[in-house]
């Protein structure tokens, strides 16, 4: 299996290939889901991929962002670049640039990211027909699903990520940063709204419970390696763009370890790696979803380093001078934290031990030593170690280049008087240089190049590569020609080899020139298909609407809603029957609406086996969430609606889609009106213009996690009371489940448009849509007939007033109304 090591830094880059890793991911200045890490410039680049090729290791870059429309140009340029630098990879989270890739870099390998939230077989056989050599799995799926995944995909990589911080959402899933913050993650620009503290409500003004409830605790499977290996992954990714590089050289080196003696009895070397682990950063660690039991998924007490634990504090002076029983090792240097039950948590680092009476530089476990503390601790309270100097600086030591993977080299010199000098150099790889100098060896009387001179001046490659092994001089007599042709010699050769030892990594030549008229033709056909596809604009726009419930779908229906859409999943309501579906689509059309069913957004390995059996006959369209559900309907002949999961976010991923097939698009709510307006025709079209957006879904309960409940039988809590969570600045965020035990969060304010109806319209959209998946069926009834009423006026020629509609919908709404995104979108600025 290959180890994926992350690279934000030149330096972390070093770390990373010094230690062991197979590969390198990394991003450069721009489309990249680190957008705070210093990243790449395209040089940098350029000499990480020769670096890494010489020891035959790879670099994956990450264009893992959504494009916008005025980028995508630019962006496929920037794959040019990259394309022309030999990079072994790209990692790409938007559709649009992934079929743009496709199209005009055939040889080039497109791995698809983990921001495209693939879980099931279609998903991957999805991405395998866009021509994707690689798929990262989503961080949710357990060992059992991915081992069906690795014996069921054939022809295509799975990677999982096996060491560092696990989002709580879905990626490519969550909009909380973008909502609420304008950050968005899906731009690399994550607020990590997950490691803020929240308390839990249920309809009082008194917490449940406190503390950071959305905050997983850091993923660790270096006890897992084997079964990952026998559930068919390729790679191994470590998560960790931001670390510094002394992180990525401990985390690196020790899964390296663990995987060379994998075989081997290795419970030591695991064990101790995973002390190293422990200690250079965790918030706890947790298998993640790969185990059924998710026990201590969450780190609600701390979100950020926690540390280890370094003794318990004994007594404290005045002065904070602290007494602390040790039970892991102390340096001087190391970092402390001293957890207290009020107040602010004392850090400090430690610049003197004192240990029976005199000063030391370090202290064993089971010695109680004195330290100068910055604040105040009581009587056992508990000290944690936040930062190892030893394992710092050892770690640090391993970040210089050429220090490892050196190439062996054999060097023979013909030297004849009267000819010049011929120098050939062979490495290990079988791959050999040969040279001939300008100046006519001269006989020497004083100072003849023997063997011990030439391997002197040879044999210095100490910045590069190579090392000399061997040299062998075909000479007779005592001959010389300048030393400065020697070296020039020396360098010309080394030069060749490495051109030798990097064309095998050689993708095939792209002509610029050629590429400047294929990426014209590309930009424009799209462009001109989209308009072609969609050459007939709504003057009125359908009013559609999501519900969770089979009540709310009928009464959208009686309301005046067009379109239906009945979401699957059921949150927080009941399950469709067998039969319900057939007497609810007999209802729709004597009211002449449609009603399409909304497959979830998350359908893990065997759940679309549930549809086939609940929806008889099964419907002529689906609105769907995930890239497999579009293979799913496509193979069963079901038209295919795309819902805004898709993040559907400029004009070449909506032309892929229809080209597909795909009848129609929810477009991304991260769009702005600039956006919009400048998107090009919006015939086939929806935009979400009400209601109250799904902000995370995350397949781990957090109710069932912090109410006592994180084992056995799930007591139902979602079903029992409403839920929300209160922020830091009061404000409270809906949450609910489904049938699936799948955890949703919704915004604290309410998305409503009503007053900029006109100005939308001018969009020439298909549809105008209410989410509605929380609502029961008074809301519903309220949300639909207003904008029924709405529209009915704008239809007939009339103009409403809109100012008195958005105070009735306000009435109604169970929280305030914002915007969203429609003025200030997520570009950065």
């Amino acid at each position: 299996m290959e180890l994926l090591a992350p690279a934000g830094s030149w330096e972390a880059f070093i770390a990373a290939i010094e230690n062991g890793a197979d590969a390198v991911y990394l991003g450069g200045q721009d489309y990249s889901a680190r957008k705070s890490a210093a990243n790449f410039t395209l040089g940098e680049i350029s000499r990480a991929v020769e670096y890494a090729h010489l020891r035959r290791r790879k670099v994956l870059v990450t264009v893992n962002t959504l494009i916008d429309n005025s980028e995508f140009e630019s962006a496929l340029d920037f794959v040019a670049e990259l394309y022309q630098q030999n990079i072994d990879a790209v990692i790409v989270q938007d559709l649009g640039l992934m079929h743009a890739i496709r199209q005009l870099f055939p040889a080039l390998k497109i791995h698809a990211s983990t921001q495209m939230t693939v879980h099931n077989l279609a998903g991957i056989q999805f991405l395998q027909e866009q021509g994707v050599a690689r798929v990262v799995l989503a961080r949710e799926m357990n060992l059992s699903e991915i081992a069906r995944l690795g014996s069921q995909a054939q022809g295509v990589e799975l990677e999982v990520f096996i060491h560092g911080a696990l989002c709580y959402s879905f990626s490519g899933q969550c909009l909380f940063s973008s909502i609420v913050g304008g950050r968005s993650g899906n731009r690399g620009r994550c607020a990590q709204p997950c490691r803020m503290s929240y308390d839990l409500l249920s309809g009082q003004d008194k917490p449940e419970a406190q503390g950071y409830l959305l905050s997983p605790a850091d993923l660790c499977l270096i006890d897992m390696l084997p079964a990952l290996r026998e559930a068919g992954i390729t790679s191994l990714k470590i998560e960790g763009r931001m670390k510094r590089p002394e992180y990525v050289a401990v985390v690196t080196q020790a899964y390296r370890e663990v995987l060379d003696l994998e075989y081997s009895d290795n419970r030591q070397v695991r064990a101790d790696a995973r002390k190293r682990l422990l200690k250079i950063f965790n918030r706890n660690f947790s298998t993640g979803f790969l185990q059924d039991a998710q026990t201590g998924f969450l780190s609600t007490q701390k979100p950020n380093n926690r540390g280890v634990l370094l003794g318990r504090v004994v007594s404290q002076e005045a002065s904070f001078s602290t007494r602390i029983k040790l039970v892991d090792e102390l340096n001087i240097g190391d970092g402390l934290e001293i957890w207290v039950a009020r107040g602010k948590s004392p850090a400090f680092v430690v610049n003197d031990i004192q240990a029976e009476g005199r000063s030391v530089p370090s202290a064993a476990a089971g010695q109680t030593v004195e330290v100068e503390a910055n604040g105040r601790a009581s009587i056992g309270d508990r000290v944690f170690k936040t930062h190892d100097e030893v394992l710092l600086s050892g770690a640090a030591a391993t970040i210089k280049e050429n220090q490892t993977n050196k190439i062996a080299v054999d060097a023979r010199v013909i030297m004849h008087e009267g000819m010049p000098l011929e120098l050939m150099l062979s490495d290990e790889r079988q791959n050999s240089a040969r040279v001939i100098g300008q100046t006519a060896a001269q006989s020497a009387s004083k100072h003849p190049l023997d063997t011990d001179v030439l391997r002197d001046k040879v044999g210095r490659l100490g910045n590069t590569v190579f090392w000399l092994r061997d040299l062998v001089l075909d000479s007779e007599g005592d001959l010389m020609i300048p030393f400065s042709e020697l070296n020039e010699l020396r360098r010309q050769a080394v030069d060749e080899l490495i051109d030798s030892n990097l064309g095998k990594y050689s993708l095939p030549k792209l002509e610029v020139a050629s590429f400047r008229d294929k990426k014209a033709e590309y930009l424009g056909r799209n462009y001109n298909n989209n308009r072609k596809q969609i050459s007939v604009k709504t003057k009125l726009p359908k009013l559609s609407i999501v519900v969770s419930g089979i009540n709310e779908a009928y009464t959208a229906i009686r309301s005046g809603a067009d379109h239906i859409y009945l979401a699957l999943e059921a949150i927080g309501n009941k399950t469709l029957r067998p039969g319900e579906w057939g007497e609810l689509t007999a209802y729709a059309q004597r009211y002449n609406s449609r009603i399409t069913p909304a497959l979830p957004r998350v359908q893990m390995p065997g759940e679309e086996d549930d549809w086939e059996h609940l929806l008889k006959p099964l419907p002529e369209e689906m609105l769907v969430g995930n890239l497999g559900a579009i293979k799913w309907c496509r193979d069963r002949g079901i038209k295919v609606r795309t819902d805004y999961s898709l993040n559907v976010f400029n004009q070449y991923t909506l032309s892929s889609l229809l080209e597909m097939g795909v009848e129609g698009a929810c477009l991304s709510p991260e769009l702005s009106f600039t956006q919009l307006e400048n998107f090009g025709p919006l015939g086939r079209c929806e935009i979400v213009i009400h209601g109250e957006l799904i902000i995370m879904v995350s397949r781990y309960c957090m109710l069932k996690g912090v109410l006592g409940q994180s084992e056995g039988t799930c007591p139902r809590f979602c079903r029992q009371k409403e839920y929300e969570l209160r922020d830091s600045k009061g404000y409270q965020f809906p949450i609910a489940g489904d049938d699936y035990c799948r955890f949703y969060i919704f915004n604290s304010r309410t998305l409503c448009m009503v007053d900029e109806i006109p100005r939308l319209m001018q969009l020439g959209v298909q549809s105008m849509r209410i989410e509605a998946r929380r609502s029961k069926e008074k809301q519903v009834e309220n949300w639909v007939s207003i904008y029924r009423e709405v529209l009915d006026v704008i239809a007939a020629g009339k103009k409403p007033d809109l100012s008195w509609y958005e105070k009735q919908l306000a009435a109604a709404s169970s929280s305030l109304f914002s915007k969203y995104h429609y003025h200030r979108g997520i570009l950065d600025k």
